[in-house]
């Protein structure tokens, strides 16, 4: 089975730009997030709200992120996510956002699956199975590389 490609066309809006007019790089961020929203929705069926009623949590751990050209006011652009690697209890995301061919931004996120111990500290926990079957086709096979991140 050929891996999925999370793919959802974005529109730079006035908001996410600075006063030079190109994206201000934190509202990148809060892209990626709402793409990451829809991702969980979409593919495992359950949004970021939804999922502690299981009593899990995915924080991010860890961003990597290269911003290769800069994105303007009305840009049409295409982010894309998928996943590199799939562990036991996180998750490495790759995301590419482009307009046309031209690549735009690269990034990875980590994010460790967790739940509250006694004393309401977060804790690794293993991911459910139901959740990782959902994400399995969206792992990265052998033809597909690691983002090459200059960060």
């Amino acid at each position: 089975m050929k891996m999925k490609i999370y793919e959802q066309n974005i529109r730079i809006r006035f908001g996410h730009c600075d006063p030079a007019g190109i994206v201000y790089h934190p509202q990148y961020f809060i892209i990626l997030n709402q793409l990451m929203e829809d991702f969980y929705r979409d593919v495992a069926g359950v949004g970021f709200i939804e999922v502690k009623k299981y009593g899990l949590g995915f924080p991010v751990a860890g961003v990597r992120c290269d911003f290769a050209a800069p994105s303007r006011v009305g840009d049409e652009c295409t982010a894309r996510v998928w996943i590199e690697k799939l562990g036991e209890t996180s998750i490495r995301f790759a995301f590419t956002i482009h307009a046309g061919d031209e690549l735009r931004l690269q990034c990875t996120e980590t994010c460790v699956c967790v739940t509250a111990d006694e004393n309401d500290r977060l804790v690794k926990a293993a991911m459910p199975a139901k959740l990782r079957e959902a994400l399995e086709p969206y792992l990265a096979d052998a033809t597909v590389k690691p983002l090459q991140l200059r960060a």
